[in-house]
């Protein structure tokens, strides 16, 4: 099935994507405070935000309702379409346990207003899960979906699952796949992909080690703190431009520029590490303690402990004075 129409008038540009996070109010249903969530989406497509990733990992997608799924990809193309972000992509997480339910997801993705749609693979039966069923799971999401489609590669929630360069390879041939976001962080395999496959979007997933993934030739990255810092994590990428861009700096100035984004990552690297070692809670508390919405994680992830978001503070000091030096 060919890409929609849709999908082709918002084109999955290079960048920077944020994996968005879910706000639920203070009830006792954890009900989406769809509010606080598009002044969040708001926030972050100001600061130029490439596109959005809607019930993906950062999302906590798996604690969302199937309802509650369409009501955010809603609420995400409205608020983009009514303050001038119209073409800003979003891709939306539709990860099941069965081929069928994720066929589903899709097929509801691209009713809310979604632009493409990421998959983890189906894990739970991950003994059983060899290549080929892989490879035939994503085909037949790609058959089927309306949407075109992304491979996730996160063998850390997927019970191990992931596959090797050849089999995305075999896989990007599908005209519906598009591209793959590798939480695998495996730079050497990014390499790969981007060069064996032209046109094929490889996103890495984190920006710990974006100099080096925009250096073997990815698209850009899918990283959560750009829910936190999304003006910085744009500086950084722009600023990579001058290096690895359409007109990239040369002699003196190249080699300051390269000088420069190596702080600048390793800055970047320090504050991701202390967002990834909390997972969820601490990415929200981030966002809670940094921008003053976020709230807790969807019950039963409990919030970050005393100690760990006082490590998050200091972990993300830095970060949040760059950001605030920047227009």
């Amino acid at each position: 099935m060919a890409p929609s129409t849709l999908a082709q008038r918002r084109p999955l540009v290079p960048g920077v994507y944020v994996p968005v996070i879910t706000i639920f109010k203070d009830d006792e249903a954890q009900s989406l405070d769809i509010d606080a969530y598009q002044k969040h989406i708001l926030f972050m497509a100001k600061a130029g935000i490439h596109g959005f990733v809607c019930q993906g990992t950062t999302a906590e997608g798996p604690a969302l309702t199937f309802e509650e799924r369409a009501e955010l990809v809603k609420a995400t193309r409205s608020v983009l379409d009514k303050n001038g972000f119209a073409q800003v992509p979003i891709i939306v997480g539709v990860a099941g346990g069965s081929t069928q339910e994720t066929v589903k997801l899709a097929v509801q993705a691209n009713e809310a207003g979604g632009d493409y749609v990421i998959s983890l693979p189906p894990s739970y039966f991950a003994g059983n899960m060899t290549m080929a069923a892989l490879e035939a799971f994503y085909t037949e999401l790609a058959d089927k979906s309306p949407l075109p489609v992304l491979i996730y590669s996160f063998p850390a929630v997927s019970s191990g699952l992931e596959l090797p360069s050849e089999s995305i390879h075999r896989l990007a041939r599908h005209e519906n796949i598009v591209g793959i976001k590798q939480t695998d962080h495996n730079v050497g395999k990014m390499s790969r992909i981007a060069y064996q496959n032209p046109g094929f979007a490889v996103f890495a997933g984190a920006s710990d080690y974006f100099l080096g993934a925009l250096a073997v030739g990815v698209h850009g990255a899918i990283t959560g703190i750009g829910n936190v810092f999304p003006k910085l994590v744009i500086d950084f990428y722009n600023q990579c431009l001058t290096v690895f861009g359409p007109n990239p700096s040369s002699g003196a100035s190249l080699a300051e520029a390269i000088r420069k984004l190596q702080v600048y990552q390793g800055q970047l690297s320090v504050a991701e590490t202390v967002i990834i070692s909390g997972g969820i809670p601490s990415t929200k508390y981030a966002c809670q303690h940094y921008l003053g919405w976020g709230g807790p994680p969807r019950r039963p992830v409990p919030e970050s402990p005393k100690e760990v978001k006082a490590r998050v503070e200091e972990g993300l000091k830095e970060l949040a004075e760059l950001e605030s030096k920047l227009l």
